[in-house]
């Protein structure tokens, strides 16, 4: 059986004084809780990586986060591209 790609956890942006984002391969929001697991695993494992390039326009806009508030925030994508489809449905688990 194939995880869905669109339910799968690709990255976790973390903003200052806010709950963390849990966004899925296409930056749409999964949820907006991120579980102690999940961070442990994005902080050990994801590439740190910035939402202030254009890629990042749509979700930054939907969430009205500014220019200056992207280049501080910090995210880290979860998803190498190598992952089994276990190792996914783990962490869609998480």
């Amino acid at each position: 059986m194939q995880s869905d790609r669109k339910a799968i956890p690709h990255y976790l942006v973390l903003r200052a004084d806010c709950p963390p984002y849990v966004l899925n391969a296409d930056r749409h929001v999964l949820r907006r809780e991120a579980s102690l697991l999940l961070r442990a695993f994005a902080k050990a494992h994801g590439a740190p990586t910035s939402i202030a390039d254009d890629a990042w326009s749509n979700f930054s806009g939907s969430e009205s986060i500014s220019l200056l508030e992207r280049m501080e925030m910090r995210a880290y994508a979860l998803v190498r591209g190598a992952e089994s489809e276990h190792q996914l449905r783990l962490l869609a688990a998480l």
